[in-house]
């Protein structure tokens, strides 16, 4: 992680990210089962859904101050991917995107069968 990477309001997940906790999970579920427990981590974090579009896989969520919008693909029928992207609408993030993904993948990884970061490259 770099010096002003604490500085940044918007940030992304992908598959090879330089910061290894910000590579692509996948889970051993099918989309539908991983965007309910997107859904419910995103109501009991007090998240406004916004926008839910099966085509295309993304979820859309708001928050007072920030913005988080999940993409789910459905890899295989039972292997099924998940990336973030995060943005505060402020000068100076103060790292908290980083904490928003960590948060929303520790809760992730515990409620559904972990399979491993970065398996597509």
């Amino acid at each position: 992680m770099g010096m002003f990477d604490f500085l940044k309001t918007i940030l992304e997940t992908r598959e090879m990210h330089s910061i290894t906790s910000l590579r692509t999970h996948y889970y051993k579920k099918n989309y539908k089962i991983v965007k309910q427990a997107v859904l419910d981590y995103a109501s009991s974090n007090k998240l406004d859904v916004q926008n839910v579009d099966d085509k295309h896989g993304e979820l859309y969520f708001q928050a007072k101050n920030f913005h988080i919008i999940a993409s789910i693909v459905q890899v295989t029928p039972v292997e099924t991917a998940v990336d973030f992207k995060v943005q505060y609408y402020s000068l100076i993030g103060w790292n908290r995107p980083l904490k928003d993904i960590k948060k929303f993948y520790a809760y992730l990884d515990q409620t559904l069968p972990f399979k491993g970061t970065s398996l597509h490259p």
